[in-house]
């Protein structure tokens, strides 16, 4: 079985690296409110 891979390497603008960031701090921010959700119902659903 061959395996192909590719190589990209981006070049943003200045503009574009803030929307990235911004755009990454969002993701980071959805991800953990929404663990902070589930390990919260995890340990309520815990026998005392």
């Amino acid at each position: 079985m061959l395996t192909m891979t590719y190589e990209y390497k981006l070049q943003p603008t200045p503009e574009q690296i803030d929307i990235i960031e911004q755009t990454l701090d969002v993701c980071r921010s959805v991800w953990n409110f929404s663990l902070r959700q589930r390990k919260d119902w995890c340990a309520s659903r815990k026998s005392p």
